[in-house]
């Protein structure tokens, strides 16, 4: 066992099952059993009523028996596949609300936990997935990473931070644990001969990715606890808990400034290092290693031997060598796990690793069982006999289960995967070479650690949304040069993969001229990158190719309805942000040497995204550009919130002359809008509205209803914004929903800004809701 599951775990997974039970009943709203089963990782998923269930492994370090128990459980109670995460993690998808607690039971008699798979707790520590086995660690980070655990998921003031707090162990200066991007990070090294850590700070990974700040050039091993626990409880003490998303560890640097933090930091750590039993001592499970029962096996031919080229690599142990075995966007059949698990029982209780790149690494292996090794994951993994590159690419689930995911990356990569092996590339030429797709702007595809990166956008083509992705490139990861990959262009769902091909062609007719792919970004890649995307600028209308309007592996035609926490505020900011970035390229196109139509239709593109944009925070969907110029004459123009000396323009543009639409004109109309967006609160209010509601009125006689009944979302999320904001704090307001989505995100929404869910019933075929304003 490489952590120690805490004494009170089975009192807790009890106290949740009473809080399942009362959600069941009616008893309990949604927000509140959520508030308290995303801690032990439980995730709601998209599809109504399932959820996942996140599994913590130190490091990726399993057991063979503990693998085979996850394998049972998700087979009884779960999908067909395990999940590996990109965080060295395991999850069980598809469980159903009554199950979630028998998972949960299931784990404990193995020594394992879900607690803090989720949630503003201490997350799974990660440690480099070569971390003991590698030539050149100066020495094994892994037991100081399992004693922090044991330390950490003990104490109670773990469960409740600001936000999620992630650690990192790497072995060596390649940080290849990603230690200086994470909220705290341990860069193994030796000072005199002690064995220590380098200490990063405030990095991480999302929206706003950033890379750490160097807190110590070295402490000694035995001081880890020390530094993770001042960290903890500076955070603790001092992060943001009202607003989620400036609430990560990298918001408070910038909020306190580095001389605050730093001396903030030292309080803390003089008064943990004044502790008793302050000081680590390392955790070296006791796993003790056996005579394997398999009969040495040599496979004969070229795969043979090419798969040792990819995927074997010796130990630092003489005579011993590890092995990657690829799992297809890390998900794996439970038969299939458990085929694993049987064989690295051979080979010892200290055999398995889950890696970065959601594959699995098997260590410990004696030359002569290779071949064993090769024939059996021949029978249960295609992709034994593919380069690395396929198998060490990421993509995160996206919005196949994630209620935050914009598209679907996993289809993607798989479509990646095809043009790549079609296009004949020596892709064993690019075994190092970082892939990594993400499925909106939070990292939880590594996208911004890649040489070629992908994250997940929603784009317009005339009124027709359609999946897109925005290209970054050039991340570096050794330690003191650490960079974030860059933003460089965007393309087209459908037109990724023969991207991707066109640009890996060039980069491997051309890699021996650059030291890194990083230098080759530095250097020529950024031009010709967007050299590459103007073969796939012009996406087609919609009735001359459909297929760019469907994500990849998607059934349905591509849209952002359903996504977010609350699931509907993300999606009306992502409306938003699709105009705003559409009158940005078109300002770039008027920079060019365009033809007068060219020139023309490009300020009147300008025109509609800019009088479009704010609609969604009226509660307005305009069905055509008609609709959408009427609209917002009506609700910004006659309401005074875009200035009358905008309205030539407007119109012209509703009419349809071109030609008289002039640049200057129309250059403001966008600066005056965006302004307005820019003035907005999170209540979507502007400051003449503002204004109103703080003038005095007379307190409401009794709660005023709204039916908000056949209002998809997230209009009916809009549409109750708009009501809160004209209320005072303490008034209610008793809102009509349909069942199914509405009832389901409308709720969370609102509790997710802070308001207060009153009451919530069932009336005959819809719900009635009591809001309570902040």
């Amino acid at each position: 066992m490489f952590y120690t599951v805490p004494r009170n775990l089975s009192q807790e997974i009890e106290e949740l099952e009473q809080l399942i039970a009362r959600y069941q009943r009616g008893d309990l709203d949604a927000a509140s059993l959520k508030a308290r089963r995303v801690p032990f990782g439980c995730y709601e998923q998209r599809r109504d009523g399932s959820y996942m269930v996140r599994i913590r492994a130190t490091g990726g370090a399993i057991t063979p028996r503990q693998l085979a128990r996850i394998a049972e459980l998700s087979e009884q109670y779960g999908a067909q596949s395990v999940h590996i995460t990109t965080r060295q993690e395991f999850q069980i998808h598809d469980v159903n609300l009554e199950n979630v607690i028998p998972v949960m039971r299931g784990l404990l008699p193995v020594g394992l936990s879900s607690r803090g798979g989720g949630g503003n707790t201490v997350r799974n520590i990660v440690v480099s997935p070569t971390a003991g086995i590698a030539q050149d660690e100066p020495f094994d980070p892994g037991p100081y990473a399992f004693a922090l655990t044991n330390r950490l998921i003990a104490e109670s003031d773990s469960w409740n931070l600001p936000r999620k707090l992630k650690i990192a162990f790497s072995n060596t200066a390649a940080d290849t644990a990603f230690a200086q991007f994470t909220d705290v990070g341990f860069i193994a090294t030796l000072k005199n001969g002690v064995p220590g850590f380098k200490v990063y700070v405030a990095g991480g990974f999302g929206a706003k990715s950033a890379i750490g700040h160097l807190l110590h050039d070295f402490v000694s091993a035995e001081e880890v606890y020390i530094v993770a626990e001042a960290v903890k409880r500076l955070f603790d003490q001092y992060g943001n808990r009202r607003n989620r998303n400036a609430a990560r560890i990298r918001f408070l640097w910038d909020q306190l400034g580095e001389e605050q933090f730093r001396a903030l930091y030292q309080k803390e750590h003089d008064a943990v290092a004044a502790l008793p039993n302050s000081r680590l001592t390392a955790f070296a499970p006791d796993l003790s290693e056996q005579e394997n029962s398999l009969v040495p096996l040599t496979p004969d031919g070229q795969e043979y031997e090419a798969w040792k080229r990819r995927y074997v690599r010796p130990q630092d142990q003489t005579g011993r060598y590890s092995v990657l075995i690829p799992v297809r966007l890390g998900n794996i059949h439970h038969e299939h796990l458990k085929q694993l698990a049987a064989l690295a029982a051979e080979f010892g209780e200290n055999s398995i690793r889950a890696t970065f790149g959601q594959n699995l690494r098997l260590r410990q292996i004696p030359e002569p069982w290779l071949g064993n090794v090769y024939l059996a994951l021949k029978e249960i993994n295609s992709l034994a006999d593919g380069p690395v590159l396929i198998s060490n690419s990421v993509a995160c689930t996206g919005a196949d289960t994630c209620k935050l995911g914009i598209c679907l990356p996993k289809g993607a990569l798989l479509a990646v995967e095809k043009k790549l092996v079609n296009a004949k590339l020596n892709l064993d030429s690019l075994e190092d070479f970082r892939l990594n797709i993400s499925g909106c702007p939070n990292s939880c595809g590594q996208h911004v650690l890649a040489d070629l990166g992908f994250y997940g956008q929603a784009k317009r083509n005339g009124q027709q949304m359609y999946p897109a992705y925005a290209i970054v490139a050039g991340a570096r990861l050794n330690d003191g040069e650490a960079r974030l990959a860059q933003a460089i262009d965007s393309i087209s769902a459908r037109d990724l993969p023969s991207f991707t091909a066109d640009l890996l062609a060039l980069w491997v007719s051309r890699k021996d001229q650059y030291a890194s792919f990083a230098d080759f970004i530095d250097r020529d890649g950024k031009s010709e990158i967007r050299s590459i995307c103007d073969r796939y600028r012009n996406v087609p209308d919609f009735e001359d190719d459909k297929n760019y309007y469907y994500d990849w592996s998607a059934k349905d035609l591509f849209s952002i309805v359903g996504r977010g926490v609350g699931e509907c505020s993300a999606g009306l900011f992502d409306l938003i942000g699709v105009d705003l970035k559409a009158i940005e390229e078109q300002k770039k196109l008027l920079t060019q040497n365009l033809s007068v139509q060219a020139q023309a239709e490009a300020l009147y593109r300008i025109v509609l995204s800019a009088s479009r944009m704010l609609l969604v925070t009226r509660g307005i969907e305009a069905p055509t550009e008609e609709a959408v110029f009427q609209n917002f004459l009506q609700h910004f123009i006659q309401a005074a919130l875009i200035g009358e000396e905008h309205r030539s323009v407007v119109e012209a543009a509703r009419q349809g002359r071109l030609t008289d639409l002039a640049a200057q004109q129309v250059l403001a109309l966008a600066e005056s809008v965006t302004k307005l967006y820019e003035s907005m609160d999170n209540s979507l209010r502007f400051p003449a509205e503002k204004a109103a509601a703080a003038a005095p009125n007379p307190p409401a006689l009794s709660v005023p209803e709204r039916d908000y009944r056949g209002v998809a979302c997230p209009m009916n999320f809009v549409k109750v914004k708009l009501d809160l904001s004209k209320m005072k704090a303490g008034e209610q307001i008793r809102v009509l929903l349909d069942d199914g989505k509405p009832i389901e995100n409308v709720p969370r929404s609102v509790a997710a800004e802070g308001h207060r869910i009153h009451a919530q019933s069932r009336e005959g075929d819809h719900w009635s809701v009591v809001i309570e304003k902040k």
